[in-house]
């Protein structure tokens, strides 16, 4: 295992290390029966996070990019594992990091700051609403032809709970593809350490194919 894979696990780990402490949060919401008090501190959470100094901002990207780095320079020597499991898990990195730009980070931005319509247009908010839109066209209470205006209102506290679902359930994807990337790892540790396991033995018989071929040789010749 070189520094290459090291820069993967600890990226990894360590994000996947937030997502379980934000899990604590999320799983309540999701999984189970919840009330005012379980969104009031998920919201919290999520406020304390995204608030946090520029530092704690600086190391998670860090980390992401320190991933990126080690699966890229993986994929470089471009052998036939490194093609499938490191092209593999750099794909799965990637639909990570596609996750939380397009869906995790404008959420959050939207509970941050809920008045700012821009960015409630740019948010699941904006799907929420023109789902609503279609079901009462649907149910007849308006017309096919009438404009909706999405941003009509700041963000109601019925778009607020689907925003912190939305942020929830998007954490328990990216935590399943890091999972992947493990996995994907640790099978190709597991595959180069049987093929160099392999190769040492073929090395062992033909060192003591050899060692007779002289053996036999030196006989010969001493008769």
């Amino acid at each position: 295992m070189g520094f290459r894979t090291g820069f993967v696990l600890v990226s990894v780990s360590f994000l996947s290390g937030v997502l379980f402490i934000a899990s604590l949060y999320d799983f309540p919401l999701l999984y189970s029966q919840h009330g005012q008090h379980e969104l009031d501190v998920s919201l919290k959470f999520y406020l304390s996070l995204f608030q946090a100094p520029t530092a704690v901002s600086a190391l998670l990207h860090g980390m992401i990019g320190l991933g990126l780095i080690g699966l890229l320079a993986k994929l470089h020597r471009w052998t036939e594992t490194a093609k499938w499991f490191d092209g593999v898990s750099l794909v799965l990195f990637m639909g990570a990091v596609a996750m939380y730009g397009a869906v995790q980070v404008p959420n959050l931005r939207i509970l941050a700051d809920p008045n700012n319509m821009d960015l409630l247009l740019r948010s699941s908010v904006r799907t929420q609403r023109e789902a609503v839109a279609k079901a009462r066209v649907k149910a007849g209470e308006i017309s096919a032809d009438t404009v909706v205006d999405l941003a009509s209102e700041v963000l109601t506290a019925d778009e607020q709970e689907a925003t912190i679902k939305v942020i929830a359930a998007g954490n328990t994807i990216i935590l399943a593809l890091f999972a992947g990337v493990l996995l994907f790892q640790a099978s190709e540790w597991w595959m180069e350490r049987a093929e160099r396991i392999e190769e040492e033995k073929k090395r062992d018989a033909e060192m003591k194919a050899l060692g007779l071929s002289s053996g036999n040789t030196a006989e010969k010749k001493s008769q």
